[in-house]
């Protein structure tokens, strides 16, 4: 928290690709005058050639309704893939509605979306199994064969969520929306 806000904006325009930094200042600049930027580490994926250094989690406040509705279409969707890295699974849930049936014509979503895959909110799981089919295969199929330790680390931490929380519900691993995920994922790779 020490840093000063150049420094936390710069770092969040490295969770972006290059090209849409100047929306991403503006969605930075708006939300910093209201709340401070506070985020933990960074988590680091492969896209298009870039890479991507994404927050685990962030802590700060949502703009208001008046805030969003003065963002572009674009903004928007910037300011709820930041979202869906909040501390609240509820918040991180209803950011993720309003991104994934986007995340053709944004394809940077996809990290965003796979991350929130490796959690253990099984709603958000749900709305993710919900809304695969709605999601470009060949996307995610390249940013999966372009990111494979990231791919594992989803992979391995779904399996450890379904141990630590779902087994007794789920005693058939296959019947856990997380494992249905997963093999959604590499039925792609085949």
């Amino acid at each position: 928290m020490g840093e000063n806000l150049s420094d936390k904006k710069y770092e969040l325009l490295k969770a972006f690709p290059t090209n849409i930094q100047n929306d991403v200042m503006v969605v930075l600049g708006k939300i910093n005058q209201t709340t401070e930027l506070d985020f933990s580490h960074c988590f680091e994926v492969n896209y298009c050639g870039s890479v991507l250094n994404i927050p685990e989690r962030i802590y700060y406040n949502e703009p208001s309704s008046s805030q969003l509705n003065s963002f572009t279409e674009q903004q928007q969707v910037i300011i709820a893939c930041l979202f869906t890295r909040n501390h609240n699974g509820f918040i991180r849930e209803v950011n993720l509605r309003k991104i994934i049936h986007r995340s053709n014509n944004y394809n940077w979503i996809i990290p965003y979306l796979l991350r929130l895959t490796g959690e253990y909110v099984i709603e958000i799981l749900q709305v993710i199994k919900s809304n695969l089919d709605k999601v470009n295969k060949g996307i995610i199929k390249d940013f999966i064969v372009d990111n494979p330790r990231f791919y594992n680390t989803i992979e391995s931490r779904v399996i450890s969520y379904w141990d630590c929380y779902y087994r007794n519900k789920y005693p058939n691993k296959e019947d856990y929306v997380g494992f249905e995920i997963i093999q959604y994922f590499r039925s792609l790779l085949k």
